[in-house]
């Protein structure tokens, strides 16, 4: 009997990439996770352009309005928010891109393109179409063969003047370096894309994905049937932005598949909000940082979500003067993290590292380890269970094998997680080690800990010989740090069950 194979969609061609998508509009928006087919909003921050550069998410945030919509641009690392910039001379904020070391913004505004340098408080103007307020609506940006390209709707000497039929055949994409236009004749053109030889653009006033040989000329137009804007590819799909019908006071933006082979669209994702402006393809760190936002600091976002479950004569501020920067559902989940942690997930973390071979009796250092969480839940030291990493000595007596159960540890201070460990993630961590001032043999376990739960996870462990040491404090280096040693003999390398 033949076997038939069954076709493979868009979904099943991801692998572990996540599709982002980006909105806003006059009922709000945010940042949206399509991975599954149906739209998770990440949070409800109203955003036009995202983009992937310098290991980070850059994401420009969306303001109705244009004289006064000054720029202000998030930028993510795995952790959550990494920096925060607002630029005034930027107005009417549309795309960003990472591009020549530094995310670069166009402005529809100023019909400009702005370098955005991290650590500098101005931005630098590095190309200006007109000085007539969007009278060519500069929109998208691209980074093409090592050159910046821009989109833009087309020539004009008047304010605005590209609406209408006007601009129905002159938009264009322009090659900053060298100083050409390499697409022309397009309707309202966004997110121009190259891929296999050939240009795909979004007509948006067509309500098409148009695609272009390399020379700019037609080859197809798939009918998405709305104002398109946003485009990302899977496999041989293309996921396109259609924003909804504005005579339609019921209907939203949606998220139409194009089989690149057919040009025909086969499937539309309902969207939350009425526009869509950007799409991306990018690993599950980007949505998990886009989720945690402002939450990067556990304890504070952790404070929040507690403070809400205050009676009002607790609250240390009135309601209308409350702020808060994390979403309600991620709050919760890192205040999920101070609760008893479940036995299934509790074997599924551990500490690895290396023990030294010998160690200075009464010394007072720290050690390097690596956190593993191999678990579904995040790891953090979040009151009022936190976990936390620590170091045991157990004196081994001589004659006997290994440390007896009667055998009294010698404990040593706890160290907290410096940050929060996601799931199936890892973090360096520095414990404090304390070396017992009795010199012999010790066995040495390294491993978490959470109150109430005890040790638990896979630990460190291993024979350390504690030796006589001169007390006497060791020289410093110019700058005051220590010169000595804090590891010494041959590493043990351990892996056990706590």
């Amino acid at each position: 009997m033949a076997v038939v194979r069954r076709e493979r969609g868009w979904r099943d061609l991801l692998g572990e990439a996540h599709v982002v998508v980006s909105g806003f509009g006059r009922w709000g928006g945010g940042l949206y996770d399509l991975t599954t087919g149906c739209a998770e909003a990440l949070d409800d921050l109203p955003t036009s352009g995202i983009a992937l550069g310098g290991g980070r998410l850059w994401r420009v945030l969306r303001a109705p309005g244009e004289q006064t919509s000054t720029c202000e641009l998030l930028s993510y690392d795995a952790r959550g928010v990494r920096s925060y910039g607002r630029y005034d001379a930027i107005r009417d904020p549309h795309d960003v891109v990472w591009f020549d070391g530094a995310p670069h913004v166009s402005s529809s505004w100023d019909d400009a393109v702005w370098r955005v340098d991290p650590g500098r408080d101005e931005p630098q103007l590095v190309w200006q179409g007109s000085t007539v307020p969007d009278s060519w609506h500069v929109n998208s940006l691209l980074v093409h063969h090592g050159a910046l390209l821009v989109c833009a709707f087309g020539r004009f000497g008047r304010h605005k003047a590209w609406k209408g039929e006007a601009g129905r055949h002159t938009g264009f994409v322009h090659d900053l370096r060298s100083g050409r236009d390499v697409l022309t004749g397009l309707a309202h053109p966004h997110t121009p894309r190259f891929r296999a030889g050939r240009w795909y653009v979004c007509e948006s006033t067509r309500g098409t994905l148009t695609e272009l040989d390399a020379d700019g000329r037609v080859r197809r137009r798939a009918r998405v049937q709305r104002f398109t804007r946003g485009l990302a590819f899977v496999g041989h799909y293309a996921l396109v932005g259609g924003n909804a019908h504005r005579d339609r006071d019921d209907d939203r933006g949606e998220v139409a598949v194009v089989d690149l082979r057919s040009f025909e669209v086969v499937e539309r994702i309902p969207m939350p909000c009425l526009e869509i402006y950007d799409i991306v393809t990018a690993g599950p760190g980007v949505v998990r940082a886009a989720a945690t936002g402002f939450g990067a600091n556990a304890a504070r976002a952790v404070e929040q979500h507690r403070a809400a479950a205050r009676p009002p004569e607790r609250w240390s501020t009135p309601a209308d003067a409350s702020l808060r920067l994390v979403t309600a559902r991620t709050a919760a989940e890192l205040a999920a993290m101070g609760e008893p942690i479940a036995a299934r997930d509790a074997v599924r973390c551990g500490v690895r590292g290396t023990l030294p071979a010998a160690a200075v009796a009464g010394e007072v250092t720290t050690w390097r380890f690596e956190v593993v969480n191999r678990s579904d839940r995040p790891l953090g030291s979040v009151l009022p269970r936190p976990v936390k990493v620590g170091v045991r000595w157990f004196p081994l007596v001589p004659g006997q094998a290994g440390a007896g159960s009667s055998t009294r540890p010698v404990g040593n201070p706890l160290g907290p997680l410096p940050r929060v460990v996601p799931p199936r993630a890892r973090t360096l961590v520095d414990v404090p080690v304390e070396v017992p001032a009795e010199p012999g043999r010790y066995e040495v376990r390294v491993a978490l800990r959470q109150p109430g739960t005890g040790w638990f996870g896979v630990r460190v462990q291993g024979e350390v010989l504690v030796e006589a040491g001169d007390r006497t404090p060791p020289p410093a280096h110019a700058d005051g740090s220590d010169t000595r040693p804090t590891n010494r003999g041959t590493p043990v390398p351990t892996w056990r069950t706590a």
